[in-house]
């Protein structure tokens, strides 16, 4: 898939652009603080997963109520027009001029992946970062599961305003409520979990692949952590059933019982679940060592790289299709050997929009199309 056109108005430093990219690989370039990254945010927003950097709100132009983006897409032979309304307290979405029933409709036309400094978060930052990493993985996989993180939301949400609203101790009619939230939490839980299990699990072997080649040795690993999930002697979890997640998770909401109503929030459940990134470098060893506290920032680098990328292969496997990459400013954390290394494996990575404010970069990866952005405004080379 590709993107073939793209209109931007008043969004982030865009009063309006246009811009017709190459189907292959494009180099945007510009000095820092242009719009580069803003360019590359918007063919995210259009994949309807919200922008990879910040809320709708602040995505709209200083003084603008509202931002439009308005792209065609190339989906095997169909050409799709897709529009993204932001305003704020609101977002629209159209396909072809119809609307759709949620932004997020949009996933289910346009892919994208996208990479930037921020990435990093991935392997050091919070375990939120993570988990929306694979949340959004798995509607990128399969765009009906959507509905599995907006039912898990309403249903914590839900019950999390029950659980601050009944006493400790409550009566009949509360825990009877509290009763019917706990297994629509535990069936929504499961859904979700399982989801984001069989997403991990295919995902894990092309990350690992991807960062053998990025890094020229060494060994990545991905594991789902869980209080709630039975767990093996390597720490990993057992089940995978949706069903049996389902009884685990029960068990445990009961377990917590006393503690949730103390604190008037719900305290188990794929909410508090983490991915852990494990790898070997040779400076580790063989031993497979947390990313977090025992590797580089080189290394986190690399893994988090790898882990976009082995994103990227995974969605083109599944859905038969590229997806958009988007890669903002990675050259300027990279030595020679990976930035030689990346710029091949773009090269043949179907439609790239990858940023530089690196002098060289188009001798360095020979784009099919440069595009200039000069504060907000777009120069292409033809």
């Amino acid at each position: 898939m590709r993107v073939e056109s793209l209109v931007l108005e008043d969004f982030r430093n865009y009063r309006r652009a246009h811009l017709e990219p190459s189907p292959g690989l494009n180099l945007v370039v510009g000095r820092n603080a242009q719009g580069k990254t803003n360019l590359l945010e918007a063919v995210y927003c259009l994949s309807g997963l919200g922008s990879p950097r910040s809320p709708d709100a602040a995505l709209l132009r200083e003084g603008a109520e509202r931002a439009l983006l308005h792209g065609r897409i190339r989906r095997g032979d169909r050409s799709i027009e897709l529009d993204l309304e932001l305003g704020a307290g609101r977002t629209r979405a159209l396909i072809n001029k119809a609307p759709a029933p949620r932004p997020g409709a949009l996933a289910e036309i346009a892919v994208s992946v996208f990479f930037g400094p921020d990435e990093l978060s991935l392997v050091k930052g919070s375990p939120e970062g993570r988990r929306r990493f694979l949340d959004d993985l798995v509607v990128k996989l399969r765009p009906a599961r959507g509905g599995l993180r907006r039912e898990w939301e309403r249903v914590l949400r839900q019950r999390n305003a029950l659980l601050k609203s009944i006493p400790r101790k409550p009566g009949a009619a509360a825990a009877q409520t509290l009763e019917v939230w706990d297994d629509a939490l535990a069936r929504a839980g499961a859904g979700l979990a399982a989801a984001r299990l069989e997403a991990l699990d295919q995902l894990t072997p092309l990350a690992g692949r991807r960062f053998r080649q990025v890094a020229g040795d060494g060994r990545l690993e991905l594991r789902y952590t869980s209080a709630w999930m039975d767990q093996g002697d390597d720490g990993a979890p057992e089940e995978r059933d949706e069903a049996r997640l389902g009884e685990l998770l029960s068990k445990a909401v009961v377990t917590a019982r006393t503690r949730e109503l103390e604190r008037g929030m719900s305290l188990v459940g794929p909410q508090r679940d983490d991915i852990v990134v494990r790898l070997t470098s040779s400076s580790q060893g063989d031993d497979l060592l947390d990313a977090r506290s025992h590797a580089s920032q080189g290394e986190q680098r690399t893994s988090a790289l790898a882990l976009k990328l082995g994103e990227f292969d995974l969605v083109t496997e599944t859905l038969r299709e590229e997806p958009i990459l988007l890669l903002d400013d990675v050259f300027s954390e990279l030595d020679p050997q990976r930035r030689s290394w990346l710029g091949d494996a773009v090269r043949a990575a179907g439609q790239t929009l990858l940023s530089s404010a690196e002098p060289g970069a188009v001798e360095a990866i020979g784009p099919g199309r440069v595009i200039e952005v000069r504060a907000g405004s777009l120069v292409t080379d033809g």
